[in-house]
């Protein structure tokens, strides 16, 4: 079974691992390549993915910046909210590329087990792109009582409230001056930008902001422990790690492209999380 990665700055990745891991432990003969691209558009993206299911491809993950644009390009979305607006998982099939986001789902599962039975309560998400869109989807499926919106680029925020309002959730933006309040006001942040990364190193947070939250969560995993997440574990919050996201959302993956249910501890065994 050929897979792959389709993203920019993909080369530490260990999608390629747990996926070919998963594929020894359930018995199929998987392979995962990395396409390390800069695509100019949208319509570069879907001749892309349409080229790949033509050479074989059973389906691939999408990762930054893709994930918006892969809403547009599949035929049939499936498990995923009407609004989110961004996929990360796409298989080929002989009617067409049929796309899912398990990163919502997998925000879900990442964020239930480090909080078993705890509402997210308020929460500041930082960043509303592809992986924005998720995690601010996945706290709407939890009840959380309020998820306040930040990006730089204003378009994409009022975007991602008015979708997140049609479907009920509790949500608002926060102007530029009005940011360091909120985040100190309220009882979840999550950085959802490619801040933290090694590719993109800094403090998606000040560490002046932090304490008085009960919980942190950063999409970033290669490092797993951001700058931000280091500053948070010192300020006494409950981390949630961009590995659990990365962990969940493949397994959901996983079962996507191939219709065999993964017990999550063979999933763990197969990856790293340092």
């Amino acid at each position: 079974m050929k897979l792959g990665l389709v993203g920019q700055h993909i080369q530490k990745t260990q999608s390629n691992r747990l996926h070919t891991w998963l594929g020894r432990q359930y018995g199929l003969d998987v392979s995962y390549e990395l396409f390390d691209l800069v695509l100019d558009d949208t319509p570069a993206l879907a001749e892309l993915l349409h080229r790949l299911g033509e050479q074989g491809y059973r389906g691939v993950n999408v990762t930054h910046p893709y994930k918006v644009k892969a809403w547009d390009i599949v035929g049939e979305r499936r498990h995923t909210p009407a609004g989110l607006g961004a996929l990360n998982t796409v298989v080929f099939e002989a009617g067409g590329i049929v796309g899912t986001n398990t990163d919502c789902s997998g925000f879900g599962r990442a964020y239930r087990a480090a909080q078993p039975g705890l509402n997210p309560g308020r929460v500041f998400v930082k960043g509303t792109g592809g992986v924005g869109r998720a995690v601010a989807f996945g706290l709407a499926a939890l009840d959380a009582e309020h998820i306040y919106l930040y990006d730089e680029q204003a378009a994409s925020q009022q975007q991602l409230l008015a979708d997140l309002q049609a479907g009920g959730a509790r949500a608002s933006t926060v102007a530029a001056a009005e940011v360091d309040d909120c985040i100190r006001g309220c009882d979840g942040l999550v950085n959802a930008t490619p801040v933290g990364h090694y590719s993109t190193p800094g403090l998606a947070f000040a560490a002046g902001l932090l304490g008085g939250q009960r919980w942190a969560f950063d999409a970033v995993y290669t490092p797993v422990m951001t700058e931000f997440l280091q500053g948070a574990e010192r300020a006494g919050l409950n981390l949630i790690t961009g590995f659990e996201l990365f962990l969940h959302q493949g397994i959901d993956a996983f079962e996507f492209f191939t219709g065999i249910k993964v017990d999550p501890d063979v999933a763990r065994q197969g990856v790293s999380h340092v």
